[in-house]
């Protein structure tokens, strides 16, 4: 015999799963935007469970840890501005 959960809503889990697997597409996509280097520094720095240091990085890169922020940083700014392009885009967002 087969309970059912009245507590449960499945339909709502679905829906935030497919709404959090849109989100991940459009951040893939939208990293596209950034270089090899701004990509590989934004994912160490922001999307790691464990960030890396700046100074790790700018062992790494051969440059200043304050480069590495400023790189970070900008990073981090074209990204934004990709996702809003793209959530507008998919009419997510509303045009302003």
């Amino acid at each position: 015999d087969w309970l059912e959960d009245e507590s449960a809503d499945q339909a709502g889990d679905y829906e935030e799963r497919d709404e959090l697997e849109a989100r991940r597409a459009m951040l893939v996509q939208a990293m596209d935007v950034l270089n090899d280097r701004e990509k590989d520094i934004l994912t160490q720095r922001r999307l790691s469970e464990k960030p890396v240091t700046l100074e790790d990085l700018s062992g790494q890169y051969d440059v200043s840890r304050e480069r590495i922020r400023q790189i970070e940083v900008r990073a981090f700014e074209k990204l934004q501005k990709r996702m809003r392009d793209l959530a507008k885009e998919q009419g997510l967002l509303a045009a302003i």
